[in-house]
């Protein structure tokens, strides 16, 4: 029974650090996409799918019931690229797929794996 309950609380404590670093590489993603979209003149042609993507995988994550983790306030753009917003996105991806697999609630997993969608497609704009 304490192992049992022990291991819950592992994998509780695993799925919640994982959809917190998830929701922040979206915020973080979301912003820095969108000071590009303004630096351009065709900025947000040029940007508009991955924009329209990262928005929609941060909106989907924001609606696991589990989730409350604050939006980071601490990154500044400066300092991502194009690939660095790529590898990024990969890496949100299959974070959040880990993290549906470890979801005891079905609200919980709907999201991580409509976030997942989202970044995915969001990785494949930024090709």
């Amino acid at each position: 029974m304490a192992h049992e309950r022990e291991h819950k609380e592992v994998r509780h404590t695993w799925f919640t650090e994982i959809m917190t670093t998830a929701l922040n590489d979206l915020a973080h993603t979301e912003r820095v996409i969108t000071s590009f979209a303004a630096q351009e003149p065709d900025g947000f042609i040029a940007w508009g799918l991955a924009e329209g993507e990262a928005v929609q995988a941060h909106q989907a994550l924001k609606q696991a019931p589990s989730l409350h983790a604050a939006v980071p306030s601490d990154h500044t753009a400066e300092n991502a690229t194009a690939d660095v917003l790529f590898t990024l996105a990969r890496k949100v991806t299959q974070d959040l797929v880990r993290a549906a697999e470890l979801a005891a609630d079905p609200d919980d997993k709907a999201a991580c794996l409509q976030a997942a969608l989202h970044a995915s497609r969001l990785r494949e704009a930024l090709r």
